[in-house]
């Protein structure tokens, strides 16, 4: 029941077609005539791989991680029947163990390092053992000791009861660095408007889980020389009907520095990204406005 579950979660839909389509592969596309020639995609695409068919004329090699061995079964015959099989590099397991350990269940490691990351996560963020964030601080590490610039495409299930203390404290440090960091003693009023808002128990956790995941991202990668960009996360009913959340977030590596990057994104900028909403396959007006600084 928990599998079919999760199957219909993370199964296509008109929402899920128009981010693949028209948000991210222009982005993808964008990355690759930067380069000059085509990308290394390290993601979780399902058996479909929908997003590696949709993007396969920018990619050069793509792995592929898998946890159920009846599906990458299907993945298998999926890349066959599409001629893709030559370029298809297949791992089975957990991510986060794969990325912790280095390795898959049966030895198998990555080719690092990639330029597209495509990652979809069942569940929330945070966890008792905090294996997801400290797989994702390793990825954003080992892409740093290849020195390469890269993409991360992420999407989460949301839930609602995911952490609400955790991201509680987060705002409320946030709220003491912003005032620590300006001298304009009347902007203080401002970010009290802004922090009070994320905080209400009656404004959906999606906004709250856009603004912490955008924070997180920025300053992991910052830690490994990264200058970071990030989007405005999407929010999207997936066909189960279960809230999912989009981040698309670019990481360029600066060389030759001995300490964190600052990004060229300035934390108001990020804190002001707010949050977009696609319904019915499209963008549509979204119910999250928040104040801005």
């Amino acid at each position: 029941m928990a599998s079919q579950k999760l199957e219909m979660i993370f199964e296509s839909n008109p929402n899920k077609d128009f981010l693949r389509s028209n948000y991210d592969k222009p982005l993808i596309e964008q990355w690759y005539r930067s380069r000059g020639n085509p990308l290394k995609y390290l993601g979780l695409p399902a058996w479909e791989m929908l997003d590696i068919i949709e993007w396969q004329d920018f990619l050069e090699h793509f792995t592929t991680i898998e946890r159920e061995e009846d599906q990458q079964h299907l993945m298998f015959l999926r890349a066959n029947v599409k001629d893709l099989e030559h370029r298809l590099h297949a791992l089975y397991g957990e991510f986060d163990d794969l990325l912790l350990t280095g390795r898959d269940k049966y030895g198998k490691t990555p080719q690092w390092p990639y330029d597209v990351i495509n990652l979809n996560y069942f569940g929330g963020f945070i966890y008792p053992n905090l294996a997801r964030p400290k797989a994702l601080k390793k990825l954003i590490e080992n892409q740093a000791t290849y020195e390469r610039n890269f993409v991360l495409l992420l999407t989460q299930h949301l839930r609602d009861r995911d952490s609400i203390g955790e991201k509680a404290a987060f705002l409320g440090d946030l709220r003491k660095w912003l005032k620590n960091s300006t001298y304009d003693q009347s902007l203080h009023a401002a970010i009290d408007r802004v922090i009070d808002w994320y905080l209400d128990g009656e404004i959906p956790d999606a906004a709250r889980q856009a603004l912490y995941m955008n924070y997180f991202l920025r300053d992991s990668g910052e830690g490994e020389h990264f200058n970071v960009k990030c989007r405005a996360p999407i929010v999207y009913s997936s066909s189960g009907g279960a809230w999912m959340i989009h981040f698309a977030t670019e990481f360029y590596y600066q060389p030759g520095m001995g300490h964190r990057a600052a990004s060229d994104q300035s934390l108001v900028e990020l804190i002001n990204l707010g949050l977009r909403e696609v319904k019915d396959g499209k963008f549509a007006k979204s119910r999250f406005v928040q104040p801005t600084l």
